[in-house]
């Protein structure tokens, strides 16, 4: 008896579909752009805005340190009601 593959690789659809993403963010930047609206981005960490005109202002830091409320160990058994 046969068994069946039950993983693969989906490299080319992924690839495809970080594709078909850039151009599309591509696309909208340019029109966002020629119509004269700002534009937010993140980049290491920093929320910026940066206008049609190309001024680029710093919004804010995005915190890297979260606290969670508790702590999760394995066979921690989570109930939702």
């Amino acid at each position: 008896m046969e068994s069946k593959v039950v993983f693969r690789k989906d490299t080319p659809q992924t690839n495809a579909l970080l594709r078909a993403s850039k151009d599309a963010s591509a696309t909208a930047n340019r029109a966002s752009r020629a119509l004269g609206l700002t534009v937010t981005y993140i980049k290491d960490g920093t929320v910026y805005e940066e206008s049609a005109e190309g001024t680029v202002h710093v919004i804010r830091k995005i915190e890297e340190n979260i606290v969670a409320p508790f702590e999760i160990k394995k066979g921690l058994v989570l109930r939702a009601k």
